[in-house]
């Protein structure tokens, strides 16, 4: 399997593998996104709309500093990754695979209220450190009980997910017949008693719609560093930070929540800047090179989170194809930083960009 996985050269590359590889059904869940998936293909599309300046008789160092410092925590290469489920979907392994390659590569996963395996047993299977996603299901009792077990399980950090708590119009989904596989299962929610009998079809059960109040209450509940995960406006930002988390997730959902919601690098630059040193900003959605992490740090994000790209690698090898995934872009990102003039991530700014 590494000899084949050597032979794809791009993030695309390793998408068309994976699609090669799926059945129709679950090519269509990952891949798919809300009604006529317009933010789906704007999330990349904006990338090409930011134009990189190289410095001239820049630096002539030949091994340029990929690594950033996320709360503190000094990571590999900027780019983490994202909450995603259900991971059973594309292997065995799920989240157990993932989270050994995050810390194989020296980055840090995020991990899913609704994983496969139970969270306790996930952060068990790495010695480095793992942030909790979290959707609200049923109640606030249920609500504080998943965080207690994310905090005694020994997550770091805290990941609240704002902009999914109501279900999605995934219509290339539904055309393609998709249905949860028996093999599928969301064992953290099984563990707290949230879920009882049979997976949903949809592999969706319905959530709690978060409101300022839930925010700050969270807030209230833990002593783990909060992020926000949604955030596309520069006062949400400002107000998430009012509140006392710690930093935002620029962030449409990878388009599968709503069809024509701005693109997250075109968010990017005004919520960075209502952010301004004040807390941690990661952004995800469209990121398909390591050029373009190199944009996404230069207009503000302090790091990236990656959904599809590590999946098409975890569908196709598992650990090692998510390995496969971060290994690319961190050869990308010191290439684009070689060719650029920098010696590190850190001399990375916007007068490195241009918009087209």
């Amino acid at each position: 399997m590494a000899r084949e996985l050597s032979a794809l050269l791009t993030l695309p590359d390793f998408e068309r593998a994976a699609d090669s590889v799926l059945d129709s059904a679950s090519w269509a869940y990952v891949a798919g996104g809300a009604d006529t998936q317009v933010t789906v293909r704007a999330n990349v599309e904006a990338f090409d709309r930011v134009w990189l300046r190289p410095r001239a008789l820049g630096s002539a160092s030949e091994d340029p500093d990929t690594s950033v410092s996320v709360f503190g925590q000094r990571l590999a290469l900027p780019v983490l990754l994202a909450p995603t489920s259900p991971q059973r979907l594309l292997h065995d392994d799920a989240e157990i695979a993932t989270a050994r390659a995050a810390e194989a590569l020296g980055t840090v996963s995020i991990v899913s209220t609704d994983s496969h395996h139970a969270f306790p047993e996930v952060a068990a299977s790495v010695k480095s450190d793992s942030w909790f996603q979290l959707y609200a299901y049923r109640s606030r009792d249920d609500v504080a009980a998943t965080i207690a077990l994310a905090e005694e399980a020994g997550a770091t950090a805290l990941v609240v997910t704002v902009d999914a708590s109501h279900a999605a119009r995934r219509i290339t989904t539904r055309r393609a017949g998709f249905r949860t596989p028996a093999h599928v299962d969301f064992g953290n929610l099984r563990s707290l008693g949230i879920l009882t009998g049979a997976i949903p079809d949809g592999a969706r059960i319905e959530r709690l719609p978060l409101t300022w109040e839930d925010l700050a209450w969270i807030r209230g509940l833990t002593g783990m560093r909060l992020v926000v995960k949604g955030i596309l406006r520069a006062e949400d930002a400002e107000r998430c930070l009012d509140l006392g988390a710690d930093g935002v997730i620029v962030s449409n959902h990878g388009g599968r929540q709503l069809d024509g919601a701005i693109p997250s690098l075109v968010a990017l630059e005004q919520v960075a800047a209502a952010v301004s040193g004040r807390g941690l900003v990661l952004m995800d959605g469209g990121i398909r090179s390591g050029v373009h992490v190199v944009k996404a740090l230069a207009l503000g994000a302090d790091a990236v989170c990656i959904g599809r790209p590590y999946l098409w690698g975890l569908g196709l090898a598992g650990q090692e194809g998510v390995e496969a995934v971060l290994s690319l872009l961190q050869d990308e990102i010191k290439d684009t930083l070689l060719q650029l003039g920098a010696a590190s991530l850190a001399d990375i700014g916007p007068d490195f960009t241009s918009r087209a």
